[in-house]
């Protein structure tokens, strides 16, 4: 009878795990790309390919493709040679075809640029099959080592990579012992790390990897006031974060199933008169159902987000997560401020249905302008003079504030600008401030979720 009892558990294990594989298989058939067919060898097709190769500075870029004079082929890789100038020097790019991987719709290839001096910068380019070109790329940095290149999932053109990038320590130029894995997966064209090489992210989230970056203004910048000042290194773990900002639509399901929550009960101290002015009773506006809720003060963002299993972010990761890993950028996309990439300066005359404008690099919407988003920090104007480089928070700790969230008074952080916002206010680095029972036009939110809780 026991072995029959250890049989049955084993069994049962069994089957839910299929249950749960055949759960995967369908959300990843729900978003796999379609398939293209490679007329040619992998190996043929790298030297027809067009690698868009963008300048270290930025502002243009190369079209680089391995034919004609100047190629040498090897073994272990493909290189492209420049003439050699007076001092004997080239420049070169070089692929390697053991790394190549095809998806469905892609290919992944790594390509190295160099010479001169300059070092050997390393990118992994994703490279459309129907096209043969360069459609986006990830940079890994100056002479990196790439270990392995694995196609994770061919039907969502998902890669997981396996490099050692260069650790820099003095003058020296060092790799860390313990190599890196990363995982890449094409989303909207764009090539973005997801935590899970085999099952799709949440549709609704966007996944933001670990890392550093540089938080706040350059002290030349002229628009940034000085609680946006110094500019300072902070590292932040892994998260998610809502694609979109919170909805009408979504914040009435909140209510509905919250009734505390709505207009006729919510208590006066959560909230300054004004919450959900522009709604009829606890009904939204009829077209508005996929604009952004406003007249939402912290409290009743921060009860969404706890009915949600989220919760707000703190300023790092939302700024971390607004800058869309591009450095040291005024904007969500870039250096410049676009009138079609973002609803602000009272230009359309109240919010917009989110996903309206163009995402970031992260895939995230209106992370500029449309509606200022309320943070978990309390604001501190000098707090970026003192702050933590891990996951910095201001005004406790996040299990402190989320625990007594209620009974906090001081005053929290907003970020983003919106669409009543003159340019300088919708910056990646800006901030704002209110109680947190204060509510108006152009004020909401969005949730994010650890990876890890």
């Amino acid at each position: 009878m026991k072995t029959f009892g250890i049989i049955s558990c084993l069994l049962m294990l069994i089957l839910s795990q299929q249950v749960l594989y055949a759960q995967q298989l369908q959300v990843k058939e729900e978003s796999a790309e379609d398939f293209v067919k490679l007329e040619i060898p992998l190996e043929e097709a790298l030297t027809k390919i067009t690698f868009i190769v963008t300048w270290l500075s930025g502002e243009g870029s190369d079209e680089v493709i391995f034919e004609g004079e100047g190629v040498i082929r090897t073994s272990d890789y493909i290189e492209l040679r420049s003439d050699e100038d007076e001092h004997g020097r080239y420049s070169y790019h070089k692929i390697l075809p053991k790394y190549a991987v095809e998806g469905n719709r892609y290919i992944f290839v790594p390509l190295v640029e160099g010479g001169g001096g300059s070092g050997a910068f390393w990118n992994l380019h994703v490279v459309d099959k129907k096209t043969l070109r360069t459609v986006d790329y990830i940079g890994l940095g100056d002479r990196t080592r790439i270990k392995e290149i694995i196609l994770a999932d061919a039907s969502t053109n998902t890669v997981s990579i396996i490099y050692s990038p260069r650790e820099v320590t003095g003058s020296k130029g060092l790799y860390p012992k313990k190599a890196i894995t990363k995982h890449f997966r094409m989303i909207e064209g764009i090539a973005r790390e997801v935590e899970d090489p085999l099952i799709p992210s949440d549709p609704n989230m966007m996944f933001i990897p670990a890392g550093d970056f540089y938080m706040g203004s350059k002290n030349k910048n002229k628009d940034a006031e000085s609680d946006q000042k110094p500019r300072h290194i902070v590292y932040v773990d892994a998260f998610y974060i809502d694609k979109y900002e919170v909805t009408n639509a979504q914040y009435k399901e909140f209510i509905d199933a919250n009734p505390q929550w709505q207009k006729d009960r919510i208590p006066k101290k959560y909230h300054d008169g004004d919450y959900l002015k522009h709604w009829d009773g606890n009904d939204y506006p009829p077209d508005k159902g996929n604009h952004s809720v406003v007249y939402v003060s912290w409290y009743t963002a921060m009860a969404y987000a706890q009915w949600q299993g989220k919760r707000l972010p703190t300023e790092a990761e939302w700024e971390k997560a607004a800058r869309g890993a591009l450095l040291s950028r005024k904007y969500a996309w870039g250096p410049s401020l676009e009138a079609n990439k973002a609803n602000y300066g009272e230009s359309i005359g109240g919010t917009t249905a989110v996903g309206t404008y163009p995402a970031n690099r992260y895939g995230l919407y209106d992370m500029t302008g449309n509606v200022w988003e309320w943070c978990l920090d309390e604001y501190n104007p000098d707090f970026y003079a003192i702050s933590p480089s891990h996951n910095p928070i201001a005004g406790g700790t996040v299990d402190n504030i989320l625990s007594d969230w209620t009974n906090v008074k001081s005053v929290r952080v907003l970020r983003g600008g919106s669409w009543v916002s003159d340019a300088k206010f919708v910056r990646v680095s800006d901030r704002t401030r209110f109680t947190p029972k204060i509510t108006n036009k152009a004020r909401g939110f969005r949730c994010v979720k650890p990876v890890t809780p």
